[in-house]
Parts: structure tokens; sequence; C-alpha cells
């Protein structure tokens, strides 16, 4: 009787790491894809912020997800970034009104990734997230080293504002 559950858990395990085979080397040709080709990376993030939550890691997908990409791409059909590009283009101009580092990390960025140009409107979607992955990255990596991560002395409505959680300054 231990034999026949050991049996049927290694086939239960078989069959999903076929399935995660399957899933893993889909994620495998997106991530190919985006690397060798300009037009399959911008059509990937604007497939995944359109249909998939905007979850760009293709390993984050399921495999059904990843094969409509795939089809979707090698059908020729578009998925149309120019409203959301201008959205975004939009977002950035007014960030940087807002906001003065803002505005000098965006300058930075655009010097050592965009050719120094500088206008949003003249880069396309996927540079302007890659910027907004590059800045979520940094603040990220300065909030876990200031330990804003953790519940700290960050900002709780409930205890009355910034600092007045447990172990705070408020």
């Amino acid at each position: 009787h231990m034999a026949m559950q050991g049996a049927a858990r290694t086939g239960s395990s078989a069959c999903e790491a076929g399935l995660g085979d399957a899933s893993e080397a889909l994620a495998q040709q997106v991530k190919d894809l985006q690397r060798g080709d300009p037009n399959a990376k911008e059509q990937w993030g604007a497939y995944t912020a359109s249909v998939g939550g905007g979850i760009r890691d293709p390993s984050k997908h399921t495999a059904e997800f990843l094969q409509s990409f795939l089809v979707q791409l090698q059908s020729g059909m578009k998925v149309d970034t120019t409203a959301e590009s201008q959205t975004m283009s939009e977002a950035v101009k007014l960030m940087q009104r807002r906001s003065s580092s803002f505005k000098e990390a965006w300058r930075l960025f655009c010097a050592d990734y965009g050719s120094g140009m500088n206008d949003p409107a003249k880069h396309d979607l996927a540079y302007m997230v890659k910027f907004f992955d590059f800045i979520g990255m940094r603040n990220g990596a300065s909030v876990a080293m200031a330990g804003g991560g953790g519940g700290g002395a960050g900002y709780s409505a409930a205890a009355g504002g910034y600092g007045a959680a447990a172990g705070g300054f408020g």
C-alpha cells in the first residue's frame, strides 16, 4: 500500500514537472525574443500592460498566457501602445514639473540610456517603463536600507501620522 502512495505521488509530480517545463520553455522563448527583437520587447510590454496585470517577467505567467502572446506576435497583430505611451509621457512631464529630484533622475537616466534625449514624447513606452523600474529599484533599496519596509516608523493614519507606529519617532 505504501509503494502505491509513493507511485501516485511520483506520477503527479512528474505531471506537474511536465507542465512546469512547458511553461519554463515558453518563458525562455519570450525572454529570448525580447533580447533579440525590439518590436517583440515593446509588444510584450504592451501585452502585459494590457492583459497581464503589468507583470513583465515571463516566468510569472501561465503557459497559456505566454502561448497567446506568441501566437499574437507571430500573427503580426500589434497591441496599440500609442495612448499608453502618451499617458506615460504626460506623467513624466508632470513629475518633472512637480519634483526637482524626479527631474534630475530623468535627466541622468536619459544621459546614460537615452542618448541625452530628455523629451519623454521622443521615447517609446518600453523606455519609460524601464525608467520607472529603475527609480523603483533605487527607491526600494533606499527604503529597505532605511528599515522602512517592515512597519517601523512609516506612515500610519490609525496611529496619527508619520513615525507614530510602534517603535517610531512620533
